[in-house]
C-alpha cells in the first residue's frame, strides 16, 4: 500500500454522498473493502480492511468475562460501517458518522499514513490549522525522544 499523505478539500453532495479523493482511493490495496470508523475525535476515518484488522487485533484476546473490555469492544465494533460506493464512485455517508464528525458540506480529507480522515473543513481549521509546522515537528521530535 502506498503511503497516504496530504489533504484534499471537497464536498458532500446534496444526498450526503462523498467521493474518496482519487489520490487516496488509488493508494488503498486493490479490491480491499474500505470501512468508515469512529477512530479519532472530530473526524471519520476510512480504513482498508487490512489496516482496520491490525488496529483491532488487540480485541482478539478479550476475555468475555471482562465486562468493561467487552463493552469497549462492542462500542468500537458497532462504530464501524462498510463503505459502499455506487456506480459513479460516490459513497453514502451514514447520518451517525456525519453527526459524529459534524460533517455538513465542506470537508477536508487528510492522508494519515495507512488510512485517511474526513473532517468538516471548519473543524479541521480550528483543530489542526492552528498548529504551525514548526510546532508539529517540535512535538513529534519531543515525543520520539521520550520513547
Amino acid at each position: 500500500m502506498k503511503f497516504l499523505s496530504g489533504k484534499v478539500a471537497h464536498q458532500l453532495d446534496a444526498k450526503n454522498r462523498i467521493r474518496i479523493p482519487a489520490k487516496y482511493k488509488g493508494a488503498f490495496p486493490k479490491g480491499e473493502t474500505l470501512y468508515y470508523v469512529e477512530y479519532a475525535p472530530h473526524c471519520i476515518s476510512v480504513m482498508p480492511e487490512s489496516v482496520l484488522g491490525k488496529k483491532l487485533a488487540s480485541f482478539d484476546e478479550v476475555n468475555p468475562g471482562d465486562p468493561e473490555m467487552m463493552d469497549a469492544k462492542r462500542r468500537i465494533l458497532s462504530s464501524i460501517e462498510e463503505v459502499t460506493e455506487d456506480g459513479q464512485g460516490r459513497a453514502q455517508l451514514p447520518k451517525s458518522f456525519r453527526e459524529y464528525a459534524g460533517l455538513v458540506k465542506d470537508v477536508i480529507t487528510v492522508g494519515m499514513g495507512d488510512y485517511v480522515e474526513i473532517w468538516a473543513q471548519e473543524q479541521f481549521e480550528q483543530s489542526v490549522g492552528k498548529m504551525s509546522i514548526q510546532q508539529a515537528n517540535a512535538l513529534a521530535y519531543k515525543r520520539s525522544a521520550e520513547s
